[in-house]
């Protein structure tokens, strides 16, 4: 596709909004103008732009925004001051890219016909992955906008994931850096993964519950593809590696045992969240290996 520049993208993304009331088409012009004010909102609606989504205001109690990739839809909370929404913009256009590169990647039309379809394992460490680098690419748009609106930037920095992408550009001025500290810090908020959990258990459920229905299989992805979906610059910042580290893939007590009801066998690979195992990884598979002689 051509290279379009910033006023052809804005335009088209103007035209994009789906709204009746007028207040709206001023709201979602004034919204567009502050993502474009940072060179890291410019990237992502740019890249965006000619992708066919629509953008809705819409009542979203508890949430910011949201994305509906297969509806190829960007929902906004209508009752959200335009500085709140200008990060969560970039968060959910991300969201955007990341599904057109599993879909390029898989050649699946609907990113949902693969997400759905993924054993429970491997759909808790692609949609943890997803957010988490949704969030870093948020928290490097709150930072480029830190000397032009400190009111987004104090708010964005209540998360540590923008403190993590704040602190490491402050020590190093490395944005590869940032992304990869911000990324890694999503982990580590007790609040999101909650969040997400509760979201990701019912989900999963329903999947495997049509799949018993319709006797369809389960579906993987590499730790690498995963890592694939997720870039800078470019390019994959995240090592395939970190997935599969305990703390990344723990879920809590009660969802282990409900998604281990569907006898899915990759249930049995996520660790236990405050649960230690009886012996050492290492020292298990060697307790294994003597019993199999």
């Amino acid at each position: 596709m051509e290279q379009k520049n910033d006023f052809e993208c804005q335009a088209k993304l103007r035209m994009s909004l789906y709204a009746l009331r007028g207040a709206d088409h001023e709201k979602f012009g004034e919204l567009l103008n502050m993502a474009y004010s940072a060179e890291k909102g410019r990237e992502v609606m740019n890249a965006v732009a000619f992708k066919g989504y629509k953008f809705i205001y819409d009542a979203m109690p508890g949430l910011n925004g949201a994305c509906d990739y297969d509806n190829k839809t960007v929902k906004l909370d209508s009752f959200h001051r335009q500085a709140e929404l200008a990060p969560t913009l970039i968060h959910e256009c991300t969201h955007i890219l990341q599904v057109d590169r599993l879909c390029e990647k898989t050649g699946a039309k609907e990113a949902g016909s693969v997400i759905n379809a993924l054993n429970a394992r491997d759909f808790i460490k692609l949609n943890r992955a997803l957010e988490a680098d949704a969030c870093a690419h948020q928290a490097a748009y709150a930072y480029q906008m830190k000397d032009r609106d400190s009111v987004l930037f104090e708010k964005e920095m209540e998360t540590p994931m923008t403190q993590a992408y704040v602190a490491e550009m402050e020590k190093s001025g490395d944005e590869s850096k940032a992304m990869r500290a911000s990324f890694q810090a999503w982990y580590g908020y007790k609040k999101y993964q909650n969040a997400y959990e509760k979201q990701f258990q019912p989900q999963i459920l329903r999947n495997a519950a049509k799949r018993e229905k319709t006797g369809e299989r389960t579906v993987s992805l590499s730790n690498p593809d995963i890592a694939g979906f997720c870039r800078f610059q470019g390019k994959p910042y995240i090592s395939p590696e970190f997935f599969d580290r305990a703390e990344n893939l723990a879920v809590s007590r009660e969802m282990k045992d409900a998604l281990a009801a569907t006898g899915d066998k990759t249930v049995a690979a996520l660790p236990v969240r405050g649960e230690k195992s009886a012996l050492p990884p290492v020292l298990s598979k060697a307790v294994a290996a003597a019993r199999g002689r």
